[in-house]
């Protein structure tokens, strides 16, 4: 896997590049800059970057991957793009009945952001998504997302979600003939990581 990570505790992420796996780099980036700490270098930074999930719960995991998003936007012009998935998607997900629904959870998505990253506030959108890729598996005709261009260079993922990815690479290439993102992976630190659907299970 990519993105496994054993050699130490820090919640640094992983660039994947877009060339194809046998020659994926992997260059470690951090996101002390966002906290004032280490600058992150502008090659690690992006123009529009697009980051998406359920997004039930924001727990632990949902919220580096959404630090991560933030922190790879360039600074002045960058944008960043929030897909949430609808509540039709998530009907086959154990204990889809206890997922709150759309609204809240796009709400909790913009609380977050806004207390992360209160300057970026003009610069962040949020829509609902209604299909495996979202606004960057869209052509660029397509009115499917109406008001978003698909002009992406990053997207943001965990490493859960790195085999999406990779296809969403393969269906812009081959299907869209767009250019492929750059996949930012997050990797696991916590050795016992709580997932959405333990989250759920809990619930009363």
């Amino acid at each position: 896997d990519d993105c496994d990570s054993n050699d130490n505790q820090n919640n640094h992420p992983k660039l994947i590049s877009n060339m194809p796996r046998q020659q994926t780099s992997q260059t470690k980036l951090s996101t002390a800059g966002l906290m004032g700490g280490t600058p992150i270098p502008p090659s690690s930074l992006y123009t529009s970057v697009a980051v998406g999930g359920t997004f039930d719960g924001m727990h632990y995991g949902h919220r580096k991957l959404l630090t991560l998003a933030i922190s790879s936007v360039q600074p002045i012009n960058g944008r960043l793009l929030i897909g949430v998935t609808k509540d039709e998607m998530l009907t086959h997900k154990a204990f889809a009945d206890r997922i709150p629904p759309l609204r809240q959870r796009i709400d909790g998505v913009l609380d977050f952001i806004g207390n992360l990253a209160p300057g970026m506030k003009n610069r962040v959108r949020c829509v609902p998504i209604e299909d495996e890729y979202g606004p960057p598996g869209q052509g660029v005709d397509s009115n499917a997302y109406p008001g978003l261009k698909n002009d992406f260079d990053a997207l943001v993922l965990s490493h859960e979600t790195l085999r999406t990815g990779r296809k969403l690479n393969r269906y812009r290439v081959e299907v869209l003939g767009l250019a492929p993102l750059t996949l930012l992976c997050t990797q696991r630190t916590e050795p016992h990581g709580m997932s959405s659907t333990a989250l759920r299970r809990m619930r009363r």
